[in-house]
C-alpha cells in the first residue's frame, strides 16, 4: 500500500509539472509595458537582402480613466537612423485591445489567443525615398517570463511575406 501511495504522489507531481498541463501566462499590455522597457531586434528580408538590427526604447503610460496605454517607441537602428512611433492601446475587455498609431491605416484589434499571447494585424504606411509604401504586419507578442516578452512579426506586401521582425523586450 505504501508503494501505491508513493507511486500515486509521484504521478501527480509529474502530471502537475508537465508542459501539457501548464497554463501559459497571459500577456497584459498595461502591466508589462508600463514604465521603461528596452527591446533588441532585427528586421530581415531575404528577398531584398536586408538585415537591419535595432534597439527600441519604450516608455509606457497607463491611463486608468480611459483604459489606454500610451506606448512611445524610440528606435535606433545599427546604421544610426532614428525613428519614433507612438501606439495607443485601449483596453476593451480582458485580453482585448484596440490599437492605433499615426501611420497605421485603421485601428487594429488585439486579442489574446489560447496560449496567452497577444496577436494583431495592421497595415502601416511607411515613408521611403520612392514615396509611401503600404505593408501589412502580423504581430505575436509572447510573455517568456515576468521580465521578457518576445515579439515576432511577418511583414507582407500584396499578400506575400517579404520579411520578418524578431524582437525581445526586457524590463
Amino acid at each position: 500500500m505504501q508503494r501505491f501511495r508513493i507511486a500515486f504522489i509521484v504521478t501527480l507531481l509529474v502530471l502537475g509539472l508537465s508542459p501539457a498541463t501548464a497554463t501559459a501566462k497571459q500577456l497584459v499590455l498595461e502591466e508589462f509595458f508600463r514604465g521603461k522597457t528596452v527591446g533588441k531586434g532585427v528586421f530581415e528580408s531575404k528577398i531584398a537582402g536586408v538585415y537591419r538590427p535595432f534597439t527600441v526604447y519604450l516608455t509606457g503610460t497607463w491611463n486608468a480613466r480611459t483604459f489606454t496605454l500610451r506606448l512611445r517607441e524610440d528606435f535606433v537602428y545599427e546604421d544610426g537612423e532614428k525613428d519614433t512611433k507612438t501606439w495607443f492601446f485601449q483596453k476593451v475587455a480582458d485580453g482585448r485591445y484596440i490599437g492605433q498609431r499615426a501611420d497605421v491605416i485603421a485601428p487594429t484589434n488585439v486579442r489574446t489567443d489560447d496560449s496567452g499571447a497577444l496577436r494583431f494585424s495592421y497595415v502601416a504606411e511607411l515613408e521611403t525615398e520612392n514615396g509611401p509604401l503600404l505593408l501589412k504586419f502580423d504581430d505575436t507578442l509572447t510573455q517568456v517570463d515576468r521580465r521578457t516578452v518576445r515579439n515576432t512579426a511577418r511583414v507582407m506586401k500584396a499578400g506575400f511575406t517579404i520579411g520578418t521582425v524578431d524582437l525581445t523586450f526586457t524590463k
